[in-house]
């Protein structure tokens, strides 16, 4: 009798061991809480030069079953909410069993700025020349460096390239966060024969912050005719005139250009001869 209490003892060890088994097996097959993301503060501030594993900053998770499950917390997507720098950042965690879950915050940016357009040249033309417009304007952004194959222009107003006269053109160019900026700019076509020399500038659209002052003589650069270039970096030389026509508004945000004419006289009196060279800047005044 003694003899087979012993395999009976056994086997109902045997299958509580089991049993036990198979609940633990169960209880993770059946585990669909997803974990939950913690945050340890508000709205923390980075750089545009930050990676986008930055953003990790400050933020765990944890699960039910799994416990600290911060390792898998992930950056899913970044939204500017506006041209301050704010993003919406929206992170995703997982645990063992495939359960995700998703949680976002704001971060901010306190570096950033939207994307600014530049020229290479100033937007005035001669009627004889034509010009495409795609191959002066450029773009520049902090996060995404040289996106001026992503500009675009629309004539606002109906455009000869060849007819004398001054036209409104829409500039336009987006980044990877969807910034999307537009600028109204002012393009001049001038008669043939106006001018008799070429005035360069060192740049042709300027950002002025608002209230700021805009040195204009600054901008100067050189004056040529025929084979003769003559640096206008130290000021004028004798014989040479400035003319000046400066709309500009410091105190009003808005586009606004300053007008340049350059005139060398040679010879005297009824004698002198004449030569000017015309440029423009565009001057931005930001709000």
């Amino acid at each position: 009798m003694k003899k087979q209490i012993i395999p009976l003892a056994l086997i109902a060890i045997v299958c509580i061991g089991v049993f036990s088994v198979y609940l633990l097996v169960s209880s993770g097959q059946n585990d669909n809480q997803p974990p939950i993301i913690s945050f340890s503060e508000e709205a923390p501030e980075f750089s545009v030069h930050d990676p986008k594993q930055a953003y990790l900053q400050g933020v765990t998770a944890s699960d039910d079953v799994d416990a600290d499950v911060t390792a898998s917390v992930v950056v899913e997507s970044v939204k500017l909410i506006d041209q301050k720098g704010t993003l919406q950042v929206i992170y995703a965690a997982f645990d063992k069993a495939g359960n995700v879950t998703k949680a976002e915050r704001q971060v901010k940016l306190t570096d950033y700025r939207s994307p600014r357009f530049d020229l290479n040249r100033s937007l005035t033309f001669s009627s004889t020349t034509g010009f495409n417009i795609f191959t002066i304007v450029t773009a520049e952004d902090v996060l995404d460096g040289d996106i001026t194959h992503r500009v675009r222009a629309a004539a606002l107003d109906p455009v000869d390239v060849y007819t004398p006269g001054i036209s409104s053109m829409e500039l336009s160019v987006r980044n990877s966060l969807g910034d999307v900026v537009k600028l109204v700019v002012p393009v001049e076509v001038y008669a043939s024969g106006s001018y008799q020399a070429a005035l360069t500038l060192k740049d042709y659209m300027v950002y002025l912050p608002l209230g700021g002052q805009l040195d204009v003589e600054s901008y100067l650069d050189t004056f040529s005719r025929t084979d003769t270039i003559v640096s206008l970096h130290d000021g004028l030389p004798e014989g040479y005139t400035l003319e000046v026509k400066n709309n500009v508004q410091a105190d009003v945000p808005g586009v606004y250009t300053v007008d340049y004419w350059v005139t060398q006289t040679i010879g005297e009196e009824s004698d002198a001869k004449t030569f000017t060279g015309y440029s423009k800047i565009i001057v931005v005044v930001e709000g």
